[in-house]
């Protein structure tokens, strides 16, 4: 698990940090090089529970991150189409911004009435725009008091009609959420199976692996046991003077070893 998910660390990073996919259905994380190295199993890998192997994992990923070169993962993709923000009011928007001018609030003076005074009150200009705020304010209340009157005489018809939209709104969603939730808790299933499958191949192996150390151990102690009898039959055959060069090549290299020996 450590060496799966440890020395991919910078790429499990990337690929947890990418978005989405691009338009020929080739998702964003395919661009990372090596992203099929990323198989972890959440079903089956349960020793990230242990701290002893999380911190080992996060010692792995941090010492990949050191030799990992970030790079701009939306460099190939094209720009995002945003036609709400291309209007004409949030383009002088972003204009006023980046020149840095105050932000201009609401303009509640044309809200007011008051009648001219001081040199202002001989003057028709402005007798004029106030008799026009006096008739704007007038429609507002006009305005105001036929939208009570609707309300009155067709707000509760309106409220039943709308209630019964909600209601019909609320069962179609609440649907297609329980479908969601179906078809999630079936890739869910299909993924535990799967998981499931991959976990009992990989305990076959890693059983089949450790028969085959032991097999090898055993083996190698057959070896050094027969090493040591085949030595020690040399020795005799060297004491007892008898030629067993037909039989065993090492012998006379190990006799004329010997004879020198002595001679020393």
């Amino acid at each position: 698990l450590v060496c799966r998910l440890g020395g991919v660390g910078a790429m499990a990073v990337a690929v947890a940090a990418t978005p989405g996919g691009v338009d020929d259905g080739k998702l964003l994380f395919m661009e990372n090089e090596h992203y099929a190295l990323v198989d972890a199993l959440p079903y089956i890998d349960t020793q990230l529970g242990s701290m002893e192997v999380a911190q080992q994992v996060k010692a792995l990923i941090d010492e990949e991150m050191t030799l990992f070169e970030p790079r701009d993962y939306l460099e190939g993709l094209p720009a995002p189409e945003l036609p709400l923000l291309s209007g004409e009011a949030f383009q002088k928007e972003f204009e006023r911004i980046e020149a840095g001018a105050p932000f201009q609030g609401v303009d509640i003076y044309k809200y007011t009435v008051e009648e001219p005074k001081g040199p202002a009150a001989q003057d028709h200009v402005p007798w004029r725009k106030a008799a026009e705020g006096a008739q704007l304010q007038l429609e507002y209340n006009r305005l105001r008091l036929v939208n009570l009157e609707m309300l009155e005489r067709w707000g509760g018809k309106a409220w039943i009609a709308h209630t019964a939209v909600v209601r019909a709104t609320e069962g179609i969603l609440a649907k297609e959420a329980a479908e969601l939730r179906a078809s999630r808790e079936e890739v869910n299933k299909k993924r535990k199976l799967e998981h499931v499958s991959c976990g009992n191949e990989l305990r076959r192996l890693a059983n089949e692996l450790d028969r085959y150390r032991t097999d090898n151990m055993e083996v190698e102690r057959g070896l050094m046991t027969l090493e040591v009898e085949v030595q020690h039959l040399r020795t005799l055959a060297i004491d007892r003077g008898i030629d067993i060069d037909d039989v065993d090549p090492e012998y006379a290299s190990m006799k004329k070893a010997r004879l020198e020996e002595e001679a020393a």
